[in-house]
């Protein structure tokens, strides 16, 4: 079963750079591979955007996750979408872990990262997760429709 019915409106900048976007985001921890560098986008301009918090109650690959986002309608968030999100709400990161699969960099080691933002205790991060994994229940994807 798939829950969504969590829209959240923002303002995205595409053109404001990564660095920019996590010193709004006011984070309390950041993985120093999160940069512009690493995440560029082909997006222009500043765009208003409705992101969708889905939430799988199942237990799925990323292959399965991006698939059904697909037939829902969506396609996964970006960083700087992502970055837009935790600078606007930045308490719901407190609750899961949300991820954006839109924004994919290779690590030296050849494994594949996409940005999240979670917490360790009760401080904010943003980080990278491995993409090639399973998702756990609590995870949720922030997704914008086509």
């Amino acid at each position: 079963m798939t829950h969504a019915g969590n829209t959240y409106l923002l303002s995205v900048d595409y053109g404001r750079s990564v660095e920019d976007g996590v010193k709004a985001g006011h984070y309390d921890w950041v993985d120093s591979d999160i940069t512009s560098r690493n995440f560029p986008t082909k997006r222009k301009g500043t765009a208003e955007v409705a992101v969708e918090l889905i939430h799988f109650n199942w237990y799925f690959w990323t292959d399965r996750v991006l698939r059904e986002l697909d037939e829902m309608g969506y396609r996964p968030a970006e960083l700087h979408e992502l970055l837009a999100f935790g600078e606007k709400y930045p308490e719901i990161q407190r609750g899961f872990p949300i991820f954006a699969l839109g924004s994919i960099w290779q690590d030296r080691g050849g494994n594949r990262r996409v940005p999240y933002l979670g917490r360790s205790g009760w401080e904010r991060e943003l980080g990278l997760a491995r993409l090639e994994r399973c998702w756990s229940m609590v995870c949720r994807f922030a997704a914008v429709k086509k």
